[in-house]
């Protein structure tokens, strides 16, 4: 693939994430799912590998049903995108946000790391794999323990 800056294609990635933020806040499932390319693979903080896409519908349906997801933002930036034999390899950092009503606070309510994978289909590019980590300071990457992930 040639160079995704000159080439548009970082911005049709950058298009597709945020749409994937957009339709998880908004528990929109039918459009969050066809974001994803089949087969693929989505990884969740507990370190759970869901590998369908009824078993990722399931698992978002789940998460957004749930009381403590209402008014979450989430976020993705930092992103670095490298190519791959079918796609797009990226790793970014996301960070969810939430304006709780009941008391009016407002708060970062947790951050993280991420790698996916895009595939490139005749539709656009489609997510194939998505992996989302906690960035803690037990269990971030960090060079001087020998954790770090290669960029």
């Amino acid at each position: 693939m040639s160079d995704p800056y000159q080439n548009g294609d970082f911005l049709r990635i950058q298009a597709l994430m945020s749409r994937y933020v957009w339709t998880l806040d908004m528990g929109d499932m039918d459009a969050l799912m066809a974001l994803f390319d089949d087969p693929s693979v989505f990884q969740d903080t507990a370190g759970n590998e869901y590998t369908t896409k009824a078993a990722i519908r399931g698992y978002f349906s789940a998460l957004t049903a749930s009381e403590p997801f209402r008014g979450r933002q989430h976020h993705i930036d930092s992103m670095l995108l490298s190519a791959t034999a079918d796609g797009y390899a990226l790793q970014s950092y996301w960070t969810v946000t939430k304006w709780r009503a009941s008391d009016g606070q407002k708060f970062v309510d947790v951050v993280g790391r991420a790698y996916d994978r895009f595939r490139a289909t005749p539709q656009g590019f489609l997510i194939a794999e998505r992996r989302v980590y906690h960035w803690r300071t037990a269990d971030c990457p960090w060079a001087p323990a020998g954790t770090a992930v290669p960029i």
